[in-house]
């Protein structure tokens, strides 16, 4: 099969190289999926789980990649829940990787099915920024129905997942941007999701100080939003805190081991 790998971790996507390399083989509780997509950000080389295995061994060359969406081709012994034929996207362990390829073996657990009306690209591009989402929403910012969320970087991958997640969790959404954006306008078909805030991006930002020296636009509400969504921005989170520290009531996705946008 063909597959691109890579071997030296200074390169960075430059070292990318495409091959031929064996088929894998099912093992026990795996799924062998025929890939039709992949998701991939540059980000994943500079993981050390991309270049190592789970005891530090250097596993190079290896095949990067984690988000598959394709078609199982076999099952490893005592694989349940799934069959031969059947479209399926998922996360892949990040210590296995390996969705850069025409093949790629993946736990049954991994895998869930991909409805026949989602394309391969979007089921590809699904599960990282969706369950960072869901975790940073619900497990981290424990948000329930009539509380506010406010979202920077609302048109990502992550942030576009978040607007949508909270809408229908019945949420006071509102999302910072710098233009109209038809991404946004499409999800954002209610009353709740609003857009009142500049992107801070586009504000004047001190490095020295580490936030940015314009107010957002509009009003603030009373107290601050119950849930900030502010990626590695902490500068950006910490201002709508009141105080300018950490509180209960603000979560942040940079608490998240791997954050990405």
């Amino acid at each position: 099969m063909k597959a691109i790998v890579v071997t030296d971790q200074a390169a960075e996507t430059a070292g990318m190289t495409l091959v031929e390399r064996p088929e894998p083989q099912a093992a026990l509780n795996d799924v062998v999926v025929q890939v039709h997509a992949s998701g991939f950000m540059p980000g994943e080389l500079t993981w050390f789980s991309t270049w190592t295995d789970r005891f530090g061994r250097d596993r190079t060359p290896s095949i990067p990649g984690q988000e598959p969406a394709g078609v199982v081709s076999a099952l490893g012994y005592g694989t349940t829940g799934l069959s031969v034929s059947q479209r399926v996207f998922g996360l892949e362990d990040g210590f296995r990787g390996g969705t850069l390829a025409e093949y790629v073996a993946i736990e049954v657990r991994n895998l869930a099915p991909l409805p026949a009306d989602v394309d391969y690209t979007v089921g590809a591009a699904l599960p990282m920024p969706g369950l960072t989402a869901w975790q940073g929403l619900f497990e981290h910012g424990r948000l329930q129905a009539g509380k506010s969320v406010l979202v920077h970087g609302a048109a990502g991958a992550v942030g576009s997942m978040v607007t949508q997640f909270a809408r229908e969790a019945g949420a006071y959404t509102e999302y910072a941007r710098a233009a109209a954006n038809s991404l946004l306008e499409s999800i954002s078909i209610n009353e709740r999701l609003q857009s009142v805030y500049a992107r801070t991006s586009s504000l004047p930002y001190s490095p020295r100080r580490r936030r940015c020296r314009a107010e957002p636009r509009g009003p603030r509400r009373r107290g601050g939003p119950d849930t900030v969504v502010a990626g590695r921005r902490g500068h950006i989170a910490r201002r709508w805190s009141g105080s300018g520290k950490w509180t209960p009531r603000m979560n942040f996705f940079r608490r998240l081991h791997r954050p990405l946008f």
